[in-house]
């Protein structure tokens, strides 16, 4: 028996992005990082995600992570795009700001969220951001995006799940404010739409911003599919081109195909071992392979 949707031009070979710690410790470009992403573009991956790159030292979920929280790590970044350009492959930079899931070993600084509610994981207890503050991480996710056009990356993502900081503002379980940044969906959200709106000023209008965001939160007190449909419509609206839902076991990849019924944009979620049957039904309803075909057409 064939399938031969599995094989179509409906999809883009890519690996999931995974922290290395090949960076050296001051957040730049090592020649083993170099090295490591080249291999994937020589190998024949058409799309390389560069992995989670933290916009901010004080948001750091490993102690050789990447950065672009400064000019000088331009340069090593546009290394490993013209590397990866010469095999063909496009590249994208993963944006990220862990807030309380890290620990002020690895960062050296003490930890800040949405609210002074310590993760389950990690159990320090993190310093509230003042709306100064908020602010602030704003502008350190635009000019980080800033670097990577700078830096010739091809697409930009911004991390907003996995319970990494904008994931703390996200949710009414992690989150609560009692200024801009909390309270309703609205407010909620404003951190990350303010994000959005933010790069979609600093570059180009046809440059991909891809949104990653947590399907459910699955406990009381989190956000719904409800909520994340809103979101993302709202996330469209700001001009994101694509939304790639995060999802827990396999059995939960439906919930992407109810996000995607809310959005024009394409939806990818993070490739997991389906049954058979399930992977099929995806393709069919076009979650997988409209990313590639949208942003990337030749």
């Amino acid at each position: 028996m064939g399938f031969p949707k599995l094989l179509s031009p409906n999809k883009i070979e890519s690996l999931e992005p995974m922290g290395t710690n090949y960076a050296n410790q001051d957040g730049s470009v090592s020649q083993r990082l170099i090295d490591y992403h080249v291999a994937k573009a020589k190998g024949g991956f058409g799309f390389v995600i560069i992995e989670a790159t933290a916009v901010d030292p004080c948001g750091k979920t490993i102690a050789n992570q990447l950065g672009l929280w400064s000019n000088e790590h331009i340069a090593g970044v546009k290394k490993i795009v013209d590397e990866c350009h010469k095999y063909g492959s496009k590249v994208s930079v993963q944006l990220c700001h862990a807030g309380r899931e890290t620990n002020a070993l690895i960062t050296d600084i003490h930890l800040v969220s949405s609210s002074a509610t310590p993760s389950p994981k990690c159990l320090e207890i993190p310093s509230e951001l003042t709306t100064e503050e908020v602010y602030g991480i704003i502008q350190k996710f635009v000019d980080a995006a800033r670097r990577c056009w700078d830096a010739s990356v091809d697409a930009v993502e911004v991390h907003a799940a996995y319970g990494y900081l904008i994931d703390q503002f996200l949710s009414s379980r992690m989150n609560k404010r009692v200024d801009e940044f909390g309270g309703n969906l609205e407010n909620r959200m404003r951190f990350l739409l303010l994000i959005i709106q933010g790069i979609r000023q600093q570059v180009d209008n046809a440059y991909p911003i891809i949104v990653r965001i947590s399907d459910e939160e699955g406990s009381s007190g989190g956000f719904s599919i409800t909520e994340i449909s809103t979101i993302v419509r709202h996330l469209e609206d700001a001009g994101v081109n694509a939304i790639l839902v995060s999802t827990r076991p396999g059995y939960l990849a439906y919930l992407a195909e109810k996000i995607k019924k809310s959005v024009k944009i394409p939806v990818i979620i993070k490739f997991l071992l389906l049954p058979l049957a399930d992977t099929l039904n995806l393709i069919s309803q076009r979650i997988f392979g409209r990313l590639a075909r949208r942003i990337w057409s030749n």
